[in-house]
């Protein structure tokens, strides 16, 4: 696998959610990581940032509700989604007919990588 330039191997893909861990073996800055609330969200990757809300959350998984029009597209799974400058979750999928999302938690992502 090749990120930005460097080539990294996967370490660790768990098998209850659609995501694989890796280290990268270059600087990097760390990403704070937060405990999602329901209230306003973003998803934000380089191309575009998408207001959205988030609806409910358990430890592993964040609900979050899309504006009709604005929807994630292709290449849009793994956008971060942050409130309150942090990153809480990661956009697994969307449903294009309820305008709703669901993201990975940080917090699973905490347990996955401790």
């Amino acid at each position: 696998m090749r990120v930005g330039g460097i080539t990294c191997r996967v370490s660790y893909i768990p098998d209850d959610a659609d995501l694989a861990f890796f280290p990268i073996p270059a600087p990097c800055q760390l990403t704070a990581l937060g405990k999602p609330h329901p209230g306003d969200a973003e998803l934000v990757n380089a191309r575009h940032s998408i207001a959205c809300r988030i609806s409910d959350s358990s430890w592993s998984i964040v609900y979050v509700i899309l504006p009709p029009g604005d929807l994630p597209g292709p290449g849009d799974s793994g956008s971060a989604l942050v409130q309150d400058e942090r990153v809480v979750g990661l956009l697994l999928s969307i449903n294009m007919h309820t305008c709703r999302g669901t993201a990975v938690s940080a917090e699973m992502i905490k347990r996955e990588i401790v």
